[in-house]
């Protein structure tokens, strides 16, 4: 087996391949916004990289959110083309997932922690990979008070760990790694995904969905200006 995974979830993303042996080829940068731009030439490279072709991969796996908006369309659009393309399954996984994965050897608690913007944060905990709770959306200063009676050792990780890295500093109990590896790399993208396509997780390219947690900022703005409308009749 032999898994593409690729992430545009937010700033830092780009792509990577794996295989039942290992890391094969993992092509990872600073995107900004230009994700549109810069996911495929990253594709490339790892395909040349490795001397494979899109064609020998088993299935695609995908980072279907939280994160940038345009990120997240840009990367599934991506994505599906190729499985719709190739009649390849894809193993959609959370940005959450895929950075517990990266961490999942760690004997504690790990919260990816991914910036929300507003002073909020989307995360979730996991144990040895698996989650513990559902995924939330909370204020960063919430989610301190929550953990304040926790005893054990906490890691955060991701760019919202050091983001927040005041905030969390906080807590007696936290932990953090080096800033050059807290952020999701597309290889453990594409390590889960393989875990996953083991399991039998795969989806179909129509069945894929973006894993945005709340509306984007035109939809607020938009659901106000509706409920002014509103008030007004």
């Amino acid at each position: 087996m032999i898994i593409l995974g690729v992430d545009t979830s937010a700033n830092m993303g780009g792509a990577a391949i794996v295989s039942g042996q290992g890391l094969v080829a993992e092509y990872l940068l600073r995107i900004h916004n230009g994700h549109s731009e810069r996911i495929i030439p990253a594709v490339e490279r790892v395909l040349s990289d490795s001397g494979l072709n899109l064609a020998d991969m088993t299935a695609f796996a995908v980072v279907t959110g939280p994160g940038s908006f345009t990120g997240i369309r840009v990367g599934l659009a991506t994505v599906k083309g190729f499985a719709y393309s190739l009649d390849k399954p894809i193993i959609p996984v959370t940005a959450m997932e895929a950075l517990a994965w990266q961490f999942r050897g760690y004997p504690h608690l790990i919260y990816p922690i991914i910036d929300a913007r507003r002073r909020e944060v989307f995360t979730q905990p996991f144990l040895g990979g698996k989650p513990v709770k559902a995924a939330l959306n909370c204020k960063i200063s919430d989610l301190v008070a929550e953990l304040a009676s926790y005893s054990e050792p906490i890691l955060f990780v991701g760019q919202g760990a050091l983001d927040y890295r005041e905030h969390l500093a906080q807590l007696p109990q936290a932990v953090f790694p080096a800033a050059e590896q807290a952020g999701l790399r597309p290889s453990s993208v594409a390590g889960l995904g393989l875990h996953l396509l083991q399991q039998g997780m795969e989806q179909n390219w129509y069945q894929v969905l973006p894993f945005y947690m709340r509306k984007s900022s035109a939809e607020y703005q938009f659901d106000s200006m509706e409920r002014k409308h509103e008030s007004r009749e």
